[in-house]
């Protein structure tokens, strides 16, 4: 969850900064949202490490949270990029037109 908060709040600090849109604020967060590949190959390292001990640097509670995150981010981000992309454009288009009028 903090992982979400976090890109989102990124993402808002970004587009204040930047003076973005709020669609391009939402989409730029969509965007960074899905990072299946590497969070997956870090969680199975992780599983897979023992110490001396014979206990797994992250257990099976664990691998379980981060599959839920990587189904949950992974279909969260193309859902907000298709909603938001096409109203980052549709006022970018409109700040276009302005400027030429």
């Amino acid at each position: 969850m903090r992982k979400i908060i976090g890109k989102g709040v990124a993402a808002a600090i970004a587009a204040r900064a930047f003076r973005y849109t709020r669609a391009a604020q939402m989409t730029m967060w969509s965007l960074t949202l899905p990072q299946v590949a590497a969070t997956l190959a870090a969680t199975l390292v992780g599983f897979q490490t023992v110490n001396a001990g014979g206990q797994r640097l992250i257990d099976e509670r664990i691998l379980d949270v981060v599959f839920v995150l990587i189904v949950v981010t992974a279909t969260l981000g193309p859902i907000m990029t298709q909603r938001y992309a096409p109203l980052m454009l549709a006022a970018s288009e409109k700040r276009a037109f302005k400027k030429s009028a």
